[in-house]
Parts: C-alpha cells; structure tokens; sequence
C-alpha cells in the first residue's frame, strides 16, 4: 500500500512540475533587469563598445567600466589605481556623480572652459567639448591631469 501511495505522489509530482511555466519570469510577470554596470578589460574594448576615442592618463588603471543609462546612452568610467576616476558621456552636464559640490574656480584650457569643484575633502573637475561631457575626481595632481586629458 505504502509503495502505491508513494508512486501517486511521484506521479503527481511529475504532472505538476510538466504544467510549470517554462519561463517564469513571463508568466509571474516579473522583469529581469540586466546589469546596467559593465566592466571591460582594455581600452580598445570600451572605445569598441561606445563608439568613440577615449583619452588616458599616464596612471595605473584599476579598472574600465561602461554604465549603462539607458538604450542610447552609456558612459565611459576609468578608476585609477590612484584613487582617480575619470568619466565621459556624449551630451552636457555634470556626470561626477556628486551632488552638492561647491565651485572654486574656472579656467581656460585650450579654449576649454574648466570648472573645478570641491565636496568637503573631495576635489573634481568638469568640463565639455566636442558634444562630450567629462569628469575627473580626484587624484593629487588634479590640475595637470585635467591638462593632460584636454591639450596631451
């Protein structure tokens, strides 16, 4: 009797997992949401990936990151071993991710207006040209970084 039984359960086991949707997330009407943060391992692949020239510091890199916003727009990150992170998207506006900085000065590098600001210890630049908008946070030699990437 005992056999039977666990035969029925079984059976009924099998009936029940056939009739289970074969995509859940389609049928329980949920979405799965991809990655919006990719990272990448050279330069040649995040340039590949976005479709534009991206300028380097003479650094140590930590890692190549491209940030998915939505289906046409993605942004460029480099993290330098230094603590330096450098970002860069086609548009305008301020991408550092900072909110509430102060700025402290401005200044003209090859006919590229600099603004650089500050966030309690934390120190960061912005500017745009070309139809691209930049960031660079922070880094001891902040200055001669944000020359080097604008006029190289």
């Amino acid at each position: 009797m005992k056999k039977w039984i666990c035969i029925w359960c079984l059976c009924l086991f099998l009936i029940g997992c056939a009739s289970a949707p074969q995509n859940p997330t389609e049928e329980s009407g949920m979405v799965q949401v991809v990655n919006p943060i990719q990272e990448v391992t050279s330069l040649e692949e995040m340039e590949s990936q976005l479709g534009y020239a991206i300028p380097v510091l003479d650094k140590d890199i930590a890692a190549y990151i491209i940030l998915t916003i939505d289906a046409s727009t993605s942004m460029g990150c480099i993290d330098y071993a230094d603590g330096t992170s450098f970002r860069m998207q086609r548009g305008s506006g301020d991408i550092s991710g900072i909110h509430g900085g102060t700025l402290e000065s401005r200044a003209e590098i090859d006919t590229v207006t600099v603004s650089y600001h500050t966030m309690e210890d934390l120190r960061y630049a912005l500017w745009e040209t070309d139809g691209f908008t930049y960031s660079l946070v922070g880094g001891d030699s902040l200055e001669t970084d944000v020359m080097y990437l604008i006029a190289p």
